[in-house]
């Protein structure tokens, strides 16, 4: 499973036409792009740790044998 932060900034490219063809890009988060782009599209929002503040966590070895695991369990 992989999840996406949906507050994070993206930038979408967009062609205006009505100006000679000019490219401006338009700012905003993942979540605001499924809410613009996706009609009724709502993506499942499930709470997550990220893998930077587990790493912090852990002795070196420790979070290298976590991580092992988890690549294990993927992999079945």
């Amino acid at each position: 499973m992989k999840l996406v932060d949906l507050n994070q900034t993206i930038f979408i490219p967009v062609v205006d036409e009505t100006h000679g063809g000019v490219t401006v890009e338009m700012k905003m988060t993942v979540g605001e792009f499924f809410a613009k782009c996706c009609d009724g599209f709502e993506p499942e929002v499930v709470e997550a740790i990220p893998v930077e503040w587990m790493k912090g966590q852990f002795i070196d070895d420790a979070y290298e044998e976590l991580m092992c695991k988890w690549q294990e369990q993927e992999a079945r």
